[in-house]
């Protein structure tokens, strides 16, 4: 079974992806439609669904998920970590 609903085609986005007003606008335009997509197929339930299907999945996810963390966190004052472990495997 596919995880990927089919869209329904009054809800895609149809207009244009370019402006002159530069490179910038461009790269709004796509997270929009990025995001616009992600919101048809389901959002995060679809995307915690995605990633359990397949170990695949999950790979990409987490690669996809480290490129978008910052390197490195400067905090100041006092902060406290808790980690739980996943009981499941991925």
């Amino acid at each position: 079974m596919s995880l990927i609903p089919q869209p329904q085609p009054q809800n895609i986005r149809s207009t244009a992806l370019t402006q002159p007003a530069g490179g910038n606008v461009v790269i709004k335009q796509l997270r929009e439609v990025f995001r616009d997509a992600f919101d048809q197929l389901g959002g995060a339930a679809w995307l915690v669904e995605f990633v359990k299907e397949d170990p695949a999945n999950a790979r990409v996810f987490i690669s996809a998920i480290s490129k978008l963390l910052p390197a490195t966190v400067q905090v100041s004052g006092n902060i406290v970590i808790q980690a739980t472990a996943l009981d499941e495997e991925l």
